[in-house]
C-alpha cells in the first residue's frame, strides 16, 4: 500500500509549494490626448507646409505634450473660431500667437507670455521711402489691410484715425492685395510680418520698428489652473535648457534685429 500511495504523496507536496500564477497586470490607462487649438495660417507661428502645421507653436505644442506624457492632437479653427472652442471644451489650450489682452482675459486665462511681440507695418518695396518712421504710419491717409478680429484690427481702428481699413480673413488675403495696389500697407504681428517680407522680398518692405508692444501667450479656460500651471513650469524649464532659444531662432533668426 505504501509503495503505491508514495508517489501520490509526492506530487501533492510538489504542486502544494508551487508558486500560484499571477494574475496579468492591467493595462495602464492611456493619457488623453492635449487638444491643442490653432489656425495655420500665419508663418511663423503656425502655418502649413507640404500639408502638415508647422511653425512656433506647433512646436511648442509637441514639447508640452512630451512634458505632460499626452500625445499632441493639433486641432484647427479659423482664428474667430479658437475662443469658443475652447470655452466649448472642444481643445484644451490655444497655441497660436494669440495675443495677450484685458478684453480676451476676462473669458480665459493666459499662461506667461512666451515672446514680446508688437505690430509692424508692412508695404510696398517702391513705397518704403514713405513710411521711414512709426509717425509716418501713424498720420497717414492711405488704405491698410488687417486680419478681422486680431489686435492689429483694434489698434487700426483706434490709432490710425485718418486711414482707411480693410478688412482680410488670413494674412496672405492682405498680402495679395498690397502687392496687387488695393491697399498701401498690412499691419499684423511682428513676426508675421518679418516672414512675408522674407517670403516676398523683391515686392514687399517693412518698417523694421514695432508700432507698439504686446505680448504672445498660450490661452486657457480659467478652470484649467493645473494645466495652466505645468506649461508655465514647462516653458520656463525651457528658457533654461535651451529648448526655447533652439525654438525661436528656428522661426525668428532675425527677431534680435528688431526695435
Amino acid at each position: 500500500m505504501r509503495s503505491r500511495l508514495a508517489p501520490v504523496v509526492l506530487l501533492a507536496l510538489v504542486a502544494g509549494c508551487s508558486t500560484p500564477a499571477r494574475p496579468p497586470s492591467p493595462e495602464r490607462p492611456t493619457a488623453p490626448p492635449l487638444r491643442v487649438g490653432c489656425a495655420p495660417d500665419s508663418p511663423p507661428v503656425a502655418f502649413r507646409r507640404s500639408g502638415e502645421i508647422v511653425g512656433i507653436e506647433p512646436d511648442f505644442a509637441s514639447a508640452l505634450a512630451t512634458e505632460l506624457g499626452r500625445p499632441l492632437q493639433l486641432v484647427q479653427y479659423d482664428w474667430v473660431d479658437l475662443i469658443p472652442a475652447l470655452l466649448s471644451g472642444r481643445v484644451d489650450v490655444i497655441m497660436s500667437g494669440m495675443t495677450v489682452t484685458p478684453a480676451r482675459s476676462v473669458r480665459i486665462a493666459f499662461a506667461d507670455p512666451w515672446l514680446d511681440s508688437g505690430l509692424m507695418a508692412a508695404m510696398r518695396r517702391e513705397d518704403a521711402s514713405r513710411y521711414k518712421t512709426v509717425e509716418s504710419i501713424m498720420n497717414t491717409r492711405a488704405t491698410v489691410g488687417v486680419r478681422e478680429g486680431t489686435t492689429g484690427e483694434k489698434w487700426v481702428r483706434e490709432e490710425l484715425r485718418d486711414a482707411t481699413v480693410q478688412l482680410y480673413p488670413t494674412s496672405q488675403a492682405a498680402v495679395q492685395e498690397l502687392r496687387e495696389r488695393r491697399i498701401d500697407l498690412f499691419i499684423n504681428d511682428a513676426a508675421l510680418v518679418l516672414w512675408l517680407v522674407s517670403a516676398n522680398e523683391s515686392g514687399i518692405a517693412a518698417l523694421r520698428t514695432r508700432l507698439n508692444h504686446d505680448q504672445f501667450a498660450w490661452a486657457f479656460r480659467q478652470q484649467d489652473t493645473a494645466l495652466r500651471t505645468a506649461a508655465n513650469a514647462a516653458l520656463a524649464r525651457w528658457r533654461q535648457d535651451g529648448t526655447y532659444e533652439t525654438i525661436i531662432h528656428r522661426w525668428l533668426p532675425y527677431w534680435s534685429s528688431i526695435k
